[in-house]
């Protein structure tokens, strides 16, 4: 009775530990998304970079800078601010993969030595995915805005994020649990 006992539990850590791994993986695609959501917002919303160069050099660039430097101030903001989104999305890219690898290494049972700050950033990860997937249900439901399609992209990625999530910390807490079962 035993043997199928256990038997059972390491059918159920095996399938919970590729789960495991496979969310790991999908978290790091997940953060591609989430740096290309980034440039769309940025590009293409309802207030872009360049119209925010714009409005600023309209109230303060010719009367501080005076108008023959207006083009390379014009230029350096441009410069200043694509470094800082390159550099916000390599720590998106990074936060993220240390999670998904974690994810995946914990799976596979090859991490080292097992951490568990990945899940810390993955309970902090789901909060804060709930909250834009709230925020996204909000811009879904004005009437006539423009990024409607955009907006449907984005709650349909915000969605299977936040299920990601919650799959990883369900995953981890019943291969915990299944561990313990396994030792008695």
């Amino acid at each position: 009775m035993a043997k199928v006992f256990n038997d059972e539990i390491q059918i159920r850590l095996r399938r919970n530990r590729d789960a495991l791994a496979i969310s790991g993986s999908m978290v790091i695609a997940l953060s591609i998304w989430d740096i290309i959501k980034l440039y769309i917002g940025l590009f293409l919303g309802e207030e872009t970079i360049a119209q925010l160069i714009g409005t600023v050099m309209e109230q303060s660039g010719s009367a501080v800078i005076g108008t023959e430097y207006e083009k390379t101030v014009s230029v350096f903001l441009w410069v200043m601010i694509l470094l800082m989104i390159q550099l916000f999305s390599v720590a998106v890219f990074l936060y993220h993969l240390y999670i998904g690898l974690n994810a995946f290494r914990d799976g596979r049972q090859t991490a080292g030595k097992q951490s568990n700050f990945y899940i810390v950033l993955t309970v902090f990860s789901t909060v804060f995915s709930g909250i834009l997937l709230i925020l996204n249900i909000m811009s879904l439901s004005k009437p006539s805005d423009p990024n409607q399609n955009v907006d449907v992209a984005f709650f349909v990625m915000e969605v299977t994020t936040l299920i990601n999530y919650i799959y990883i910390l369900t995953a981890v807490r019943t291969i915990r649990k299944l561990e313990k079962a396994e030792k008695r």
